[in-house]
């Protein structure tokens, strides 16, 4: 029997004994993560989307090892947590697109669930399900038709591109990109779930998305206009997810912003791939969407663990314990995040900013303004997002708090120092695009090179070379200097009226106040809150619109109990995609 049949078999049995012990089926969940990833790196050679299942195993690893110190919402969400990454497991693995689906649907469903546990509110769990359903809808149409293009079930080679944009559309909605970041479902749905199950809502299930999308690029024909405009959207989710991430005051919602700004990098990756496939460029953007990917991912879950370390919803009222290892942890994971070197999240911008440029001056037409002009929107993306992580963890990990123990920061902090160890070591991300520069000093294999020919290097990084410079530096000027001085000043708020401790409002209410005239948002008179906004105004009257319908939908055609209705079709579906899978 096949390895990954005995790992299936591994996350069911985790389900089943966390049902009467949380804390062993953590355990066990934790164990068949480590030895999926494993299996991703036994079958690595030669396979890309090995990738996926080594950064989808580190995240469970992690989220699942952290819930045993965290999880106290009863005996329901670990049973749901380890089903959501069975799901993920068997849409991962799965060889064709029957199997995806059942495996796309068993990871959402019970994710729905567990954003219900939260008794105070319900709308953000039908939120996630109704963009998650459209969501499936949408790939299922895709698959349908390469089915019938085809005439096989199986991942074969297709000769139209229609699959391609139907399934792609889906995908986007399940990472949040634009045009659906302006309904906030994402940030809503993620930020108002338990923080071990947003770390691989966020972190993975975006992730699995991301992998449809890589996969149904590598089955279809070349379509470069597809490409331009996937290129074009990526940008955009990357400035406003940013954007939105600054101005949040979420302790969830921030950083599930943040995953929507790094979706849209991810997406701009594979679109600048779409464009030159087949060139050593289109070569370079595939391993950069494999790097975004890792960035993202593993950076990710050590932000919504760092979320679940503290009490409270608002950054401006956390209760946090706070300690070296919390801060040192959470600044490697920010900075990671940020786009900073010498982390992987750091080589991930660079790489994706270099793919954008060289697409730009490798291409010869009306269209090669459009790369150059997504790589601006990129940056000044980049910029934003450097802030509101500066924002997270300074009121999550730095400024509040008292100082004493806290072990739930200990996963955090190991997460980030693996950032900090991978963006050392990338160059095993770049087979082909590595060397040397022996006249500065830097030994062959310690540069990464992108490339616009293969004898045509267009820049290059040395990501070790940085860490030792910073450690070098930091040392002189630690030496020199001694130890920095705490130097107080008033307090501006940015507008807001003067308080004794720096708001977390206070912090982006300069882009909230021009956000203001773009947006048309109603502030309250004291200025803490936003009423609304034109995207949300347009959103209910939809949203009336639909329940209006519904309602007479319902009264005509279904005069039954629509609650029972819909559970059971919820768990006649489960048992029918499991018994497919598994038959």
């Amino acid at each position: 029997m096949n390895i990954i049949y005995y790992i299936y078999a591994g996350f069911i049995i985790s389900i089943l004994v966390s049902i009467v012990n949380k804390k062993v089926g953590y355990i066990i969940s934790s164990i068949f993560s480590l030895i999926f990833l494993i299996y991703g790196v036994y079958i690595h050679n030669n396979n890309i989307y090995s990738y996926f299942y080594i950064i989808a195993s580190l995240v469970w690893f992690f989220s699942s090892i952290f819930s045993i110190l965290y999880d106290n919402y009863g005996k329901w969400l670990a049973p749901l947590f380890v089903t959501s990454i069975l799901g993920m497991t068997i849409a991962l693995t799965a060889n064709n697109y029957l199997d995806f689906l059942a495996g796309y649907e068993i990871m959402s469903i019970p994710a729905y669930a567990i954003i219900g546990l939260n008794k105070k509110l319900d709308y953000p769990s039908f939120i996630f399900m109704a963009f998650s359903e459209l969501s499936t809808v949408l790939v299922l149409a895709g698959f349908l038709y390469a089915f019938t293009v085809t005439n096989t079930l199986e991942f074969t080679k297709l000769y139209t591109f229609i699959p391609l944009i139907i399934s792609t559309l889906g995908f986007m909605i399940k990472m949040g990109i634009f045009p659906f970041l302006v309904t906030e479902w994402l940030p809503i749905a993620h930020g108002n779930s338990p923080a071990n199950s947003s770390a691989i809502l966020s972190a993975s299930m975006t992730l699995v998305a991301a992998y449809g999308i890589v996969k149904m690029t590598l089955l279809s024909p070349n379509l470069p206009i597809f490409g331009y405009i996937l290129m074009s959207i990526g940008g955009f989710s990357v400035f406003f997810g940013a954007l939105y991430a600054y101005v949040s005051d979420h302790v969830k919602g921030l950083p599930a912003f943040s995953t929507i700004e790094n979706n849209g990098a991810i997406l701009a990756s594979i679109a600048a791939y779409m464009i030159s496939p087949s060139s050593i460029i289109g070569y370079f953007a595939l391993f950069t969407t494999i790097t975004y990917v890792f960035a993202h991912s593993i950076a990710k879950t050590g932000i919504f663990l760092i979320s679940g370390s503290v009490e409270g919803e608002s950054l401006d009222n956390i209760s946090a314990v706070r300690n070296k290892i919390g801060e040192i942890g959470g600044i490697l994971l920010a900075s990671s995040m940020s786009g900073l070197l010498p982390n992987i999240g750091g080589v991930a911008t660079w790489s994706l900013l270099e793919t954008l440029f060289m697409e730009s001056y490798a291409l010869h037409s009306i269209l090669s303004s459009i790369p150059i002009i997504v790589g601006s929107i990129v940056a000044m993306g980049e910029g934003f997002a450097t802030a509101a992580m500066i924002k997270f963890i300074s009121y999550t990990q730095i400024f509040k708090g008292i100082r004493g123990n806290n072990v739930k920061v200990t996963i955090p902090f190991i997460v980030g120092v693996l950032v900090l160890l991978l963006g050392s070591i990338t160059y095993f991300f770049y087979p082909g695009f590595v060397g040397g520069a022996e006249s500065l000093g830097i030994l062959n294999g310690f540069i990464i090179f992108s490339k616009l020919g293969e004898n045509q290097i267009f820049g290059g990084i040395s990501p070790f070379y940085v860490l030792i410079l910073i450690a070098i530096f930091s040392l002189i000027t630690l030496g020199v200097f001694g130890k920095p001085k705490v130097r107080r000043s008033d307090v501006w708020n940015n507008g807001v009226k003067p308080k004794e401790q720096y708001s977390s409002f206070g912090f982006a209410n300069n882009i909230r106040m021009m956000l203001n005239k773009i947006l048309r948002t109603k502030i309250s008179p004291d200025n803490l809150e936003i009423s609304s906004d034109i995207f949300w105004e347009a959103m209910y009257f939809i949203a009336r619109q639909y329940v209006r319908f519904s309602r007479l939908f319902a009264k005509a055609y279904m005069n039954s109990n629509i609650t029972w209705y819909i559970i059971y079709m919820i768990i006649a579906f489960l048992v029918i995609t499991i018994l497919v899978v598994i038959l």
